[in-house]
Order: structure tokens, then sequence, then C-alpha cells
């Protein structure tokens, strides 16, 4: 399980095994997550059944923390957890080198050198932020320890700083992410009530249903409500559809209904032929 933080970037990575619940999921987040860094205002995650599930859900909602679900079948909508996950597949592939089945060892070494690298998006290493210091490595141990005689008030003042420093640098790599992905995204609003068509990706069909003959779109199908701002729409999908109703607005386009200009000259041309043979 990998849980990274927004705002300073640290990353945890937790050993668990695919049969874990929701229950000891919770127990693993509460154990490694919030003894060193409290409740968190929000999370993020994927929708996987251990995070949509009514125990989660209440969960949290009992501790004021806000759940929020990426769409589904769009991994970007949490594009940093997953680039963190590609990282961390690289590291381990150099740890373990010749014992994969060992990964779980090395993960401890894998947390501790990505917590130790500067962060592209906020210039620092997510150590320095938390912190307020890079960690001791090697070959600090033999350098004397240094004299404090800075005043407790310039170091509260470093301190906010340079948590403003990160901040300012977030926004602006937030922004120039934004406009770099709005150069290829088109802008598409829906009502609730109108009438779409949805695309059926193929991670969406169960394992061995997909056909390449299979329809690429469905509808029309109402939406019913809008999350996530405008990116994101649940939909009013046909009971033999079973995959989740939450669609990408990049998988959503207006419904046209048929044109009826073929059936009415196909149907005046009957009547003529009619009329001509009596």
């Amino acid at each position: 399980m990998v849980v990274v933080d927004k705002f300073s970037k640290m990353a945890h990575f937790i050993a668990c095994k695919k049969t874990s619940d929701a229950l000891g999921v919770a127990h693993l987040f509460f154990r490694e997550i919030v003894r060193l860094h409290g409740l968190p205002r929000s999370i993020m995650s994927n929708r996987d059944v251990k995070f949509v599930s009514h125990f989660w859900r209440e969960l949290w909602k009992q501790l004021q923390t806000v759940i929020k679900l990426s769409s589904a079948y769009h991994p970007q909508t949490d594009g940093q957890t997953e680039v963190v996950n590609r990282t961390l597949g690289n590291m381990l592939r150099c740890l373990v080198q010749g014992n994969p089945k060992k990964w779980d060892e090395a993960l401890s070494q894998a947390e501790f050198a990505y917590n130790s690298m500067p962060n592209r998006s906020t210039g620092m290493c997510p150590f320095n932020i938390v912190y307020t210091k890079p960690p001791n490595h090697l070959v600090d141990i033999t350098v004397l320890p240094r004299c404090h005689n800075a005043a407790a008030t310039k170091l509260a003042g470093d301190f906010k700083t340079m948590l403003d420093t990160v901040r300012d640098k977030l926004q602006a790599s937030n922004d120039s992410y934004k406009q770099a992905t709005d150069v290829h995204r088109c802008s598409k609003s829906f009502q609730l009530g109108e009438l779409v068509m949805v695309r059926l990706r193929k991670e969406r069909f169960p394992a061995g249903t997909y056909s390449k003959l299979s329809p690429r779109k469905i509808g029309p199908v109402a939406i019913k409500h809008k999350i996530s701002g405008n990116q994101a729409y649940v939909v009013d999908l046909p009971p033999d559809i079973l995959t989740s109703a939450t669609f990408n607005v990049a998988d959503i386009s207006q419904y046209h209904p048929m044109d009826r200009a073929a059936t009415e000259i196909e149907s005046s041309e009957k009547n003529s032929s009619g009329v001509g043979e009596g």
C-alpha cells in the first residue's frame, strides 16, 4: 500500500496482502500513518472494493475526513500516486535484483531513499519539509555537531518561509501541469438528466469477455449527477452493464438522435408507388 502526502510529497510504502479487507487496511493505516502524522483532512484513493465499502466510508465520516475517489478507469485523477508507484517499481527492481520474492524486505530502504530525494515539484526532499532538516546519512555521522546559537524565533520564521516557498512551488508546478494538459483537453459540460453516449474502454470488461467487435459506445443514458467539478459524471447505466457508473468527461459525448429523414422519404415513396398501382 502506497500513501503519499499531497503537500510534502512524503511517501510511505507498507507491505500488505491482496486478501486484506477494509478493516485490515484501516489497521495498517492507523498503525503506519496516523501514528506518525495524525488524522488526514482528506483521502484520495482509487475505487478498490476496500475503499468503496460501507465500513471504510463510515469510519472516515465519523473521523470527519473527506473521502475522494478517483474516476473509474481514469488513473490520471490521482496521477501523483501513479507516478510514485512507477518510481517504487523501478527502485525495487534495482534493490531485489535476482530475489524478487524479497521485495517486502527492501521497502524500508526504498522509502528512505525516496523521501531523501529532492522532489521536482517542491524542489526539496520530503524529509526537509516534514522534519525541517534533511536526514542524516552515513557520511553525516562523522561530522561534528553544529553549534545551535540561532534564536527560536528565527528558527520558526525560517520554517514558515520554507513552507511558503514549498506552497508557491507546488502551485506553480500544478499550474504548469494543468496548462500542458489543457492543451489536449476539450472542455465539455453536461446537465443533469441530459442524454449522452458513454465509451466503454477495454478495462471495463470482465476478463475474457472483451471483443474487438463489441460496441465502443452505449446509450443514450441520462446524467444522474456530476462529481469532481465538471470532469466526471455518474450516468444511469442499464442493469445489464456490470461496470462502474462513473465516467470521466473524456469518455462522454453528446447524444444526437437518429435522423428520420430517410424513413420519411421511404414512407412517401411507398405511398406514391401505391397510388400509381391503384
